[in-house]
């Protein structure tokens, strides 16, 4: 007797293998088997018309905060996804130290937009996080990396300076025990401090600890516009140098200058393949980014911490503004610059462009920034409709570059999610798959595989991402006609169609669209899951 059969689905293993007709079973939260089923199940879902595929894998998420919150984060469930690789951009929960959680916890809540509705950050390690998930388990899985913004920041501050040997020392020693507990690697934010304060021998030491661990090291490299090919340059020749698998977060070109080039980009990343270098990619499948709006704030203004840049804005000088200037231009002007979130500071200016508060407060875009973090704090988060068309669906052409939110588990209820954030957050999985199809850019067996075969083998996942028997039972169940992203920028906080029931550990936690109210997620550990 099995517990669940998945009868007439047209299977899509994940491995871009032909799709197939054929039933599925499961048992203790594991397939048993795939084939023609001829033997008894506890309960049958007959999924004719609907393909059967593994549940999708989110290798560039932020939702660490959501193994925490005292809500459900619907909204990556509601895309199918059942497991999220968080800490990215080198900002995570973890680690810290008593000393520095205050610290820690003020940089992660003002960098990241999940509404913590409250939740006092106390977890110092991996262990203490995956402790936490098993006192109050989420309906999906989470991974973690290790932010390097979050460990110089535990281990020396938020200060703009290389680290002593000392310190060095003890940033490796803390990343390799972190590492043991079970980190899947470490991620760089090379753009948000205090990660952008990192010389290049400092990301090669790190490196080598990574590797030596056998992770992946993610980076948001250092610049997406206007130098994005030296910022490869740099990524490129850390993993060259130190032999670390590389993976390049949410791959694009963001400034209108370089707009077409992005065939030249993936030439320089085959290239440096070519030569040996270990290196993936992952992208979001939007023409928009998101991000706070103090990443147009000059990185030098950035030393000390979230106080210390608060105070340069509230008394800006000529090198503030200046800068504020050249990077709003980078990243495509005022006119393409959208306010998606001032944390209750001021929200009619939500749904809104630099530009047009600009007109309303009778000033300058450049003084509207200024203003706006004024009035609102460091937590404002933006969208910038920096990105070209053609760049965009070129790159997901890839069959080798996996797909990934850089978003969060957002609640649907109006009363926590107050705010308009990127509709990836609601949509990355639905839209790729509709962008293939739509398109014609993929078939549904390569683009099901840059969610789910591939990403798990980027991350060393060896029980996930695939259909085959023996592996975990995380399913999604969908129309392959008419699954489609509803979420649109000025109204993202919407289901998706077309996803129908998602299982985890061979449990429904959605079932014909509805929550089951089932918890079988849990915090994986690298080389354990």
């Amino acid at each position: 007797m099995y517990d669940l059969v998945i009868r007439n689905g047209l299977i899509v293993d994940g491995t871009r293998a032909p799709a197939r007709r054929a039933d599925l079973w499961i048992k203790d939260g594991r397939i048993a088997g795939i084939g023609r089923f001829d033997g008894g199940a506890a309960r049958e879902i007959d999924a004719a018309g609907r393909a059967v595929a593994p549940g999708f894998l989110d290798i560039h998420s932020h939702s660490d905060g959501c193994v925490l919150v005292p809500y459900r984060p619907e909204s990556k469930l509601c895309q199918g996804v059942t497991f999220e690789l968080c800490g990215n951009c080198g900002i995570s929960i973890l680690p810290s130290t008593s000393e520095s959680r205050a610290e820690i916890s003020e940089y992660f809540t003002s960098e990241l937009q999940l509404p913590m509705e409250g939740v006092e950050i106390s977890t110092h390690t991996v262990t203490d996080y995956a402790q936490q998930s098993a006192a109050a388990p989420k309906a999906g899985n989470y991974g973690l990396l290790i932010g390097h913004g979050t460990l110089r920041g535990c281990v020396m501050g938020f200060e703009n300076r290389s680290p002593t040997p000392d310190e060095l020392r003890r940033l490796e020693e803390r990343l390799a025990a972190e590492m043991e507990r079970g980190a899947f690697g470490m991620s760089l934010g090379l753009i948000y401090p205090p990660s952008a304060f990192a010389e290049t021998w400092e990301l090669d030491a790190l490196a080598r600890v990574v590797r030596e661990h056998h992770g992946i090291l993610s980076v948001h490299m250092r610049n997406e516009g206007p130098r994005v090919f030296e910022a490869a340059d740099e990524m490129l020749g850390v993993a060259e140098r130190t032999g670390v698998h590389l993976e390049i977060s949410h791959l694009k070109i963001m400034t209108k200058s370089l707009w077409g080039r992005s065939q030249d980009l993936l030439d320089q990343i085959d290239a440096a393949r070519a030569r040996g270098v270990d290196v993936t990619c992952d992208q979001y499948p939007y023409y928009a980014s998101s991000t706070s709006m103090t990443a147009m704030i000059p990185k030098w203004a950035h030393d000390g911490g979230v106080p210390a840049l608060m105070e340069r804005v509230l008394h800006p000088g000529k090198r503030l503004l200046d800068g504020i200037a050249v990077e709003m231009e980078s990243r495509g002007g005022p006119d393409r610059v959208l306010i998606a979130s001032t944390r209750g500071g001021r929200p009619a200016w939500e749904g809104r462009t630099v530009e047009q508060i600009a007109g309303e407060l009778s000033c300058g875009p450049v003084e509207a920034v200024v203003k706006i973090l004024q009035t609102c704090g460091a937590g404002v988060s933006c969208i910038y409709f920096s990105q070209y068309e053609e760049d965009v669906e070129r790159i997901l052409r890839r069959t080798d570059i996996a797909v990934g939110s850089d978003g969060y588990g957002f609640s649907y209820d109006p009363a926590i999610t107050r705010d308009m954030p990127h509709p990836r957050n609601f949509g990355t999985f639905p839209h790729a798959i509709e962008l293939a199809r739509d398109k014609k850019l993929l078939p549904l067996e390569d683009i099901i595989h840059k969610m789910t075969g591939l990403p798990a083998g980027i991350m060393g996942m060896s029980e996930r991402g695939i259909l085959a028997e023996g592996k975990a039972a995380d399913i999604t169940i969908f129309d392959p006609e008419t699954i489609r992203d509803n979420s649109t920028f000025t109204d993202p906080v919407r289901r998706p169609s077309g996803i129908e029931t998602v299982l985890v550990a061979g449990t429904a936690v959605l079932e014909n669209g509805a929550f089951t109210g089932a918890a079988p997620g849990r915090v994986l550990l690298h080389g354990r899951c």
